[in-house]
């Protein structure tokens, strides 16, 4: 049950979070609809937080996770999900390429989420091996 309540931790301030970039960034919004390099850089910079967003988040609940677990996909679902309906349903500023913007956001939770489970497990795994060196240490 422990997890399970870290696990709501954790969904909790992702969707925080993630609501928090996607206010910030509403007025840069309307330059992801421009033609151009101006609007692939705004692309990619949504993209860009939200794989750090992702991955950092990810690696962070799988490195103290008690086993191997799927759970951080549907962590990453909790990342896209404010993003996608804030940009869907009420930001009027994307001018027309909000499907390309949620496709973009999608691809990028989902990148941060497979490289954030891999670098989790050789975090957990780093952990369990310092927990096992102090455990030695402090019965001798």
């Amino acid at each position: 049950m422990q997890d399970g309540a870290r696990f709501f931790a954790y969904v909790t301030w992702v969707v925080m979070v993630s609501l928090a970039i996607i206010l910030a960034g509403n007025p840069f919004l309307s330059y992801v609809a421009d033609p151009g390099w101006i609007g692939l850089v705004a692309l990619l910079a949504f993209g860009f937080v939200y794989l750090n967003l992702a991955y950092a988040a990810i690696k962070r609940y799988i490195r103290k996770v008690p086993e191997p677990t799927n759970k951080h996909y549907l962590l990453a679902l909790f990342i896209f999900l404010p993003a996608a309906i804030w940009i869907y349903a009420i930001s009027e500023s994307a001018g027309g390429s909000e499907l390309i913007l949620i496709v973009i956001l999608a691809f990028s939770c989902g990148l941060g989420a497979f490289y954030g489970n891999r670098a989790g497990i050789k975090a957990r795994y780093e952990y369990i091996q310092k927990l096992k060196a102090r455990q030695a240490e402090q019965n001798q």
